[in-house]
């Protein structure tokens, strides 16, 4: 049996039978047009999937089977959105789901990381930030910061600064939170996000434990 989440920039894939985890760019993704799963999740998965589920589900269903805590908030920030779920006594007690502006998704921060050339394993947090209201405005304040003499890499993480204060507002300012998705792999993310709460990553296949769970 194969699960799969298909998000907008990356999918992830895994055999329940073998194990064995793939993760995959989803632009390759689209070219294997006969490729199907058993049960899917994400905005590709339409149409690819004997059973589909809702992406807050999976993501509510993922973080259960993950964390031990009664009352969490778990975040999964994507390349082209953002989905929450806060849990009180393990039972769901908000879910939020944003689609609406690159200021709150991946998709700008990983443009911006390829365009410059970022290694964001690297990138030291910046004090600064400037203030991502639009993913295209949040573009111009980066060029506006180089042009005035700030170098590419302060630039980025001002604006990463920005857009994780836009992510911290948006769940609602918790103490904690635990984190979903490719920004597990972008420790400055993390380390931003530690100048306002505590942040536990929980890698990139929360959904795909959503799914598993749901199978149980």
């Amino acid at each position: 049996m194969k699960i799969a989440d298909c998000g907008s920039t990356y999918s992830k894939i895994l055999d329940l039978d073998s194990g064995a985890l793939e993760i995959v760019a989803t632009k390759e993704l689209v070219r294997r047009k006969s490729e199907r799963y058993d049960v899917a999740t994400g905005h590709c998965a339409r149409g690819r999937c004997a059973v589909y589920r809702n992406e807050l589900i999976a993501l509510a269903e993922g973080g259960l089977a993950l964390v031990a805590d009664g009352d969490f908030s778990l975040v999964d920030v994507g390349g082209r959105d953002i989905k929450f779920v806060r849990l009180k006594g393990r039972k769901v007690d908000k879910l939020d789901w944003n689609l609406s502006c690159g200021s709150t998704t991946g998709a700008t921060l990983e443009l911006l990381g390829n365009y410059y050339d970022i290694d964001f394993s690297t990138l030291p947090p910046s004090d600064r930030w400037v203030n991502v209201t639009c993913g295209v405005f949040g573009m111009e304040r980066v060029l506006e910061q180089i042009s005035l003499g700030t170098s590419p890499e302060e630039s980025v993480a001002m604006f990463l600064h920005g857009f994780v204060r836009n992510v911290f507002d948006f769940i609602g300012r918790p103490a904690h939170f635990y984190l979903s998705g490719g920004f597990c792999a972008n420790p400055c993310f993390a380390r931003t996000a530690e100048r306002y709460c505590r942040v536990t990553p929980l890698g990139r296949t929360v959904l795909l434990e959503g799914l598993k769970k749901g199978l149980e």
